[in-house]
């Protein structure tokens, strides 16, 4: 979705404001149609993808596919568009996935 999804739907509820003058973080707004994600999240989120795929392969620590899945919340911020891109990957990896597995308990 980050790297081929074109939508004229903008979720931003703020500007992008200083982050913006920079090409690597300025991404699309507005009504224009277009890829919503700037450079920065698509190069990112690559390598979340590779934490979520790597750790059927190679044991990952617990730890780290949190510390992913934190860090991915967080610099998602910065684009409300990723947020809601991210969502359902989000509420999967936290009902399914390794990070879920006590929070799955409240569902359950």
């Amino acid at each position: 979705m980050f790297h081929m999804f074109k939508t004229s739907v903008d979720f931003n509820v703020v500007g992008q404001g200083e982050i913006g003058r920079y090409e690597f973080f300025r991404h699309l707004s507005g009504n224009a149609h277009g890829l919503r994600i700037c450079p920065f999240g698509r190069a990112v989120v690559l390598a979340y993808v590779a934490v979520l795929l790597g750790r059927n392969v190679v044991a990952i620590p617990e730890s780290y596919v949190r510390a992913a899945l934190a860090t991915s919340g967080v610099l998602a911020m910065l684009n409300m568009n990723a947020v809601v891109y991210l969502l359902p990957v989000w509420a999967a990896e936290l009902m399914w996935g390794s990070c879920g597995a006590h929070v799955g308990l409240m569902w359950g």
